[in-house]
């Protein structure tokens, strides 16, 4: 064997192949670069996102890096789109109570509603003294029906008074809606800038949406076939609305009957006295 015998070694003058190696290294220099600022823009996002995420407040997840992975990375994909919120195609056309259906139409343009969970109201909010006088209309409806409801501690915000279906009531839970024992019979809480969270039947939603008095939560909806058709997912049912926050005396009227509308409908229809 002739050890002196080498293979033809490619001419590294040519200017071919000095070429295609040019190319090729300034393809992966490229990718690289590519790679770097994408990379750096999923950072940035993350961390506008999560400011959002605290410039929200406290209410519901934890109000920290794992309250915003678990809502706006984990949840977000199967919550409604933002411009979404006032969709009414799930809902029954039939049906509304006749105190519903007789709403007045609210006027001007809906506010910003912004957020998956918390999610708040970000204009057209009333003075600081609103939010009492809500709390107030909680302890009146209570106090005008002690034997079906019952004012406490949001299970959902964990940090907001929220108004229940008496505990009488949730031991039957055949009698109420499928959503009252997921949500552990709450009806729905009010927020610091006033606005509230409320379920209502789904053909009150359909009314009470497209008078103008309210919105979807994020999260309520059923899910599409492709995610199984899934009803209450992560515990909130499709009718669980934002109550925008009241900004007169009539607008804090009709809150009353969207509130025993809410009461009448998660108390198994109750006849519920308004106060």
């Amino acid at each position: 064997m002739d050890i002196y015998h080498f293979q033809t070694l490619p001419n590294v003058s040519n200017p071919q192949i000095l070429a295609s190696s040019s190319s090729h290294s300034l393809i992966s220099t490229l990718l690289y670069i590519a790679l770097i600022l994408a990379f750096s823009s999923i950072i940035y996002w993350c961390v506008q996102d999560y400011h959002f995420f605290l410039s929200l407040g406290r209410g519901g997840p934890q109000y920290n890096l794992i309250g915003w992975f678990k809502v706006h990375i984990i949840v977000r994909p199967f919550t409604l789109a933002q411009e979404d919120l006032t969709l009414t195609d799930d809902y029954p056309y039939d049906g509304a109570r006749k105190e519903i259906l007789s709403l007045p139409i609210r006027q001007g343009e809906r506010p910003l509603i912004r957020g998956i969970a918390p999610q708040r109201q970000f204009t057209q909010r009333p003075g600081p003294g609103m939010q009492k006088r809500i709390l107030d209309l909680f302890s009146s409806f209570v106090e005008a029906n002690p034997q079906l409801l019952e004012q406490r501690l949001s299970c959902a915000e964990k940090c907001s008074l929220a108004l229940f279906a008496h505990p009488l009531l949730m031991a039957k839970p055949e009698r109420l809606p499928e959503i009252a024992p997921i949500f552990k019979g709450e009806l729905g809480h009010v927020h610091g800038e006033s606005s509230l969270h409320l379920y209502f039947s789904p053909a009150d939603a359909r009314v009470i949406i497209e008078k103008g008095w309210a919105g979807r939560h994020r999260i309520s909806r059923t899910q599409p076939w492709w995610y199984g058709g899934i009803k209450n997912m992560w515990g909130i049912g499709n009718s669980f609305l934002i109550v925008y926050a009241p900004r007169s005396e009539e607008e804090l009227d009709v809150l009353k009957t969207l509130i025993t509308a809410s009461a009448m409908w998660m108390t198994g229809e109750q006849q519920i006295v308004k106060p």
